[in-house]
């Protein structure tokens, strides 16, 4: 057997429930059985992955290997769907009751999933995509800043250049899965198109507006950036737009978004990511 830790671009995990379990807090990360007992075979969990989840558009991109909360020897693999949000893939559920995603930064340590502990799937997160990162305890967080792969990819280069030094995001983003507004001293994790992290970012100050007064929090937070020009006050809109539209929700712009001021404390260099590059 093996656990399957699988996450969109906005690093939300794959749940699972079995036809058998009608208990609607037991959820668990979904499993594969390797038929000719080769769990260290990749391309034979690849199949036997994607067989379980079709199409599951996703690469393997690491394992590790852990004991579960009864001291058994159990094997973790790491899939990412490149480019993909939870909401765009599709999965053949014969085997399954129902499926959720939850973002990886809301499974809380005591929590236990099917014999694994949320600590261990954290961890395991942690040492496959943020290689050469000590995470201490402190909240953390996923930049949600995808607004296409260009955009995302600007976006991103304007941050690591040092042209753009504050997050800007919809309160309702983290509403809906129950996150907690980013806070002083907590971590938020930078991701690419294809949703490997690029860096690693320190929550400076936070503060919370309606969209139509963007640009006054901007000069109350101390920030010369001149992010909320005109095009690109419409680049955001139409990215919250679409959001709220894909969300059965109407965007305006009373709507109240996240502003957080941050620093760069970590930068995954290129030569030192070759183990998680994907197609």
């Amino acid at each position: 057997m093996a656990f399957l830790l699988i996450l969109d671009r906005e690093h939300k995990t794959l749940w699972v429930k079995n036809k058998n379990k009608i208990d609607n807090n037991h959820w668990f990360l979904p499993e594969v059985e390797d038929p000719v007992n080769k769990p260290s075979n990749r391309l034979n969990v690849e199949l036997l992955a994607k067989q379980a989840f079709i199409p599951l558009k996703s690469n393997l991109i690491g394992k590790k290997n852990l004991l579960d909360i009864y001291h058994n020897d159990q094997v973790i693999y790491l899939f990412l769907c490149p480019g993909k949000e939870a909401s765009e893939i599709l999965f053949d559920l014969t085997k399954y009751r129902d499926i959720q995603w939850t973002p990886i930064n809301c499974i809380k340590e005591s929590d236990n999933f099917s014999g694994l502990s949320g600590k261990s799937v954290i961890q395991t997160y942690h040492d496959i995509l943020l290689n050469g990162f000590t995470v201490t305890k402190r909240n953390f967080h996923i930049v949600k800043n995808s607004h296409g792969k260009r955009e995302t990819d600007d976006y991103n280069k304007a941050i690591l250049q040092d042209k753009k030094r504050i997050l800007v995001e919809l309160k309702d983003q983290y509403s809906l899965y129950h996150q907690n507004i980013p806070q002083v001293g907590d971590y938020s994790f930078l991701n690419n198109w294809k949703g490997i992290p690029v860096a690693v970012l320190e929550v400076t100050a936070v503060t919370v507006e309606s969209f139509d007064k963007i640009n006054e929090a901007v000069s109350q937070m101390g920030s010369n950036e001149d992010i909320f020009s005109e095009g690109r006050e419409k680049k955001y809109q139409k990215f919250f737009s679409t959001w709220c539209k894909n969300h059965n929700q109407k965007f305006s712009r009373s709507k109240e978004v996240v502003l957080s001021q941050f620093k760069i404390i970590r930068q995954f260099k290129e030569s030192k990511m070759d183990h998680l590059i994907i197609p």
